[in-house]
């Protein structure tokens, strides 16, 4: 069941009429039918690792808390959950690729093995990690219903692709009935709305550039590659990010709030900032349960150095499959450090030299640096592999051809005048907004208005939508991109 289509339309709708209609006691329950309905309509063979990380982290956690065992079994019982719930991650992503890596060092023919890479598993697992650790840590409590654990671990609208949740935030609002708001339907609906005109209109159109030259880049270079890269910037941050509207706009209209996972990051100052507004919730995740556990800042510069360039390696192994998305890691590592190492020098030399550090000019520099570090680093993490963003790279930076604007040859990578006219209109708005909702919250503001004109508002984004991005030319239906970790 994809999540821009009427079938999912259909499904939310039925799924808010139960969970509004069934008695108080039964509406958790409703939202686990729901959870695994929805996740049954990708792939029955999806459930059998699904349940054994459920089942497996529940058995844990209730040992940890629910039985009288010393603290080195407790340890243990922990341990064992961790590694039950990586090593299904590892294996399913990373068996075959290593027995590549083993035939192509031995020069022997070693066979694939026929797995099936769960949705969402990569998510699920982490919450399933953290939710053991917390009640290991005695932050939480270990739940007794195995149902209503289920549901913690299903909840439709994150399973896919987060956010990723905790156990003490998500849970007792699921395990709490909730009353039918319209307010809260108007207000979840515009975000769901606001996440669907960042899918359909920018993400997919910005797609079939992307995909043309990421895939054929040997045939383009200069400010050919240089757009290509520019607009997967554009694409991965509209697709995720609004697949994650999408989730919490549902959400919202249940009346379970999940934690916001994007804070505007192309407006960064640094790295560090960035990855304070990027993927929040894994951001925080890897910060709690390796940074800190590794030691964090605590041990001296070079300790702290290590952890950050770890934590960063690892967020690279998390997200797929390739030598090109450890190098991604390491360049956030890398400027992670730099820029901890360079940060006291920098600023004396701003004090020297009289540098109004609060100054708007000051403030759009570095978020312009920032942004084409970022941008630098996308190409790693998109490329078909460490070569081919080697040789990207430097067929971006060796030849200089801002020609190809003015002699149309940009209408050759894949989008036509009209294409281009929305797809740039469609970022224009989008960082409008954005510069709004650094100051002010827009659907609460727009609640305030008046009738005619809230409506105004809602018939226009929806015709927009429609029009520009279910009927617009070159327009085809494809999965988040975050679905594939």
């Amino acid at each position: 069941m994809a999540v821009i289509s009427v079938s999912f339309l259909v499904f939310i709708a039925a799924t808010f009429a139960g969970y509004f209609i069934l008695p108080m006691k039964v509406r958790p329950y409703w939202l686990l039918l729901a959870g695994l309905f929805f996740y049954s309509c990708f792939d029955l063979r999806f459930f059998p690792l699904f349940l054994l990380s459920v089942f497996g982290t529940y058995a844990a956690a209730y040992i940890i808390d629910k039985t009288k065992i010393s603290q080195g079994a407790k340890k243990a019982t922990v341990s064992l959950a961790v590694v039950l719930n990586v090593g299904l991650l590892a294996v399913v992503k990373y068996l075959n690729y290593s027995l590549s890596l083993i035939g192509m060092l031995t020069g022997r023919e070693i066979a694939s093995v026929s797995l099936i890479v769960p949705l969402g598993i990569a998510f699920y697992s982490m919450q399933a990690v953290s939710y053991c650790v917390d009640v290991y840590r005695g932050k939480t409590a270990a739940e007794r219903n195995p149902f209503k654990f289920l549901l913690y671990m299903s909840y439709f609208p994150i399973i896919m692709q987060g956010p990723i949740s905790r156990y003490d935030q998500l849970a007792p609002q699921l395990f709490t009935p909730h009353r039918f708001s319209f307010d809260r339907m108007k207000s979840g609906m515009l975000l769901f709305m606001f996440g669907v005109f960042k899918k359909v209109v920018i993400a997919d159109r910005a797609a079939i550039l992307v995909n043309q030259v990421f895939g054929d880049y040997g045939n383009y270079e200069g400010f050919e590659i240089i757009v290509a890269m520019l607009l997967y910037t554009i694409q991965i941050y509209t697709d995720f990010s609004g697949c994650v509207d999408i989730s919490r706009g549902v959400s919202e209209v249940l009346g379970i709030e999940l934690v916001n996972n994007f804070d505007h990051p192309y407006f960064a100052v640094s790295i560090k900032d960035f990855w304070r507004r990027w993927h929040i919730s894994l951001s925080t995740w890897f910060k709690d349960y390796i940074y800190i556990p590794l030691g964090g800042n605590r041990k001296g510069k070079i300790r702290k150095h290590l952890n950050l360039f770890t934590v960063f390696l690892v967020s690279g192994l998390w997200h797929g499959v390739g030598i090109h998305y450890i190098v991604w890691g390491m360049i956030h590592g890398f400027y992670q450090i730099v820029g901890d190492l360079t940060a006291a020098p920098r600023a004396k030399l701003y004090k020297k030299c009289s540098v109004d550090t609060e100054s708007f000019s000051f403030r759009f520099g570095r978020q312009i640096t920032t942004f084409i570090l970022v941008t630098v680093a996308w190409l790693f993490f998109r490329a078909d592999g460490f070569i081919a963003a080697c040789r990207m790279l430097r067929s971006a930076v060796s030849c200089f051809n801002p020609w190809i604007f003015t002699d149309g040859s940009f209408l050759k990578l894949g989008l036509d005048g009209k294409d281009w006219n929305v797809l740039l209109l469609s970022i224009a708005i989008l960082f409008v907004v954005s510069l709004l909702q650094e100051k002010y919250s827009l659907r609460e503001r727009l609640s305030h208005q008046t009738c005619w004109f809230r409506y105004a508002v809602y018939i226009i984004a929806l015709l927009f939508i429609a029009i520009f991005g279910v009927y617009g030319p070159g327009y085809n239906v494809s999965q988040f991109i975050y679905m594939q970790f």
